[in-house]
């Protein structure tokens, strides 16, 4: 039952790291479509070095969005699964050692401060 759970969330996290490196792709593609856009606006009579804040604000109006939420689905991944590491590894016996080290590692950080305080 628990292996499924984590075969679950390692598919959660790879749909999610795949999505987020499609908003990077995305994010590309929008930075070459609006050179060529600034490009053709130059051609016509714009004159960036005059407008230089029009074309920042262009250019972040168009990535900005799909940058954001790469790096957030991105993130999301991580906590995912670094945090179902934890969970699982205290409620079953077979984990991986990651997992338990990780527990292990945080329950003596606990146990200093918890002593720390029981002094004062």
């Amino acid at each position: 039952m628990k292996l499924k759970k984590m075969e679950k969330v390692q598919k959660v996290t790879l749909v999610l790291n795949i999505i987020a490196i499609v908003m990077g792709i995305f994010a590309i593609f929008n930075i070459y479509t609006s050179h060529i856009y600034i490009l053709s606006l130059v051609e016509k009579g714009f004159n960036p070095s005059t407008q230089v804040t029009e074309v920042i604000n262009y250019y972040l109006t168009a990535v900005t969005p799909y940058v954001f939420y790469g790096i957030c689905l991105a993130a999301l991944s991580y906590i995912i699964k670094n945090n179902v590491c934890l969970v699982d590894a205290n409620n079953t016996t077979k984990i991986e050692r990651e997992c338990l080290e990780k527990v292990s590692v945080e329950s003596n950080e606990d146990d200093e401060i918890e002593m720390f305080f029981k002094e004062l």
